[in-house]
């Protein structure tokens, strides 16, 4: 499965929905949609949905934490969804586990940021 990201915006919130491996080769095409949602907001509320990642590399968890340093210095906020246990126990041996605010579904996450909607 070919690599893809979708966007969706609903209000001021936006939900980047990743799709296929998160490796080396499509890592800059997640922060490519990541910049532009943030570029468009101030105080930034985004949501990565990685429910149907299939694969993830240190790459791309370097670009999730690049996400979650930008939304910091713009006041905004990350919400991670669909970590699978792979995910969960990787961002846990990394020591960042705790830095990312984490919801099962995106209807969830959205639910973080009642006024945006």
């Amino acid at each position: 499965m070919r690599f893809r990201v979708r966007a969706d915006r609903r209000g001021r919130v936006t939900a980047l929905h990743a799709m296929g491996a998160l490796d080396y080769a499509s890592s800059p095409m997640l922060k490519k949609e990541a910049d532009a949602a943030l570029g468009a907001m101030d105080h930034p509320r985004l949501v990565i949905d990685l429910s149907e990642v299939t694969f993830c590399d240190s790459t791309g968890y370097g670009v999730l934490m690049y996400a979650l340093t930008r939304v910091r210095r713009l006041a905004g906020s990350l919400v991670l969804v669909g970590t699978s246990a792979v995910m969960r126990n990787r961002l846990n041996r990394l020591g960042v586990a705790e830095l990312f605010e984490t919801r099962r579904t995106v209807e969830e996450a959205m639910e973080t940021f009642p006024e945006a909607t």
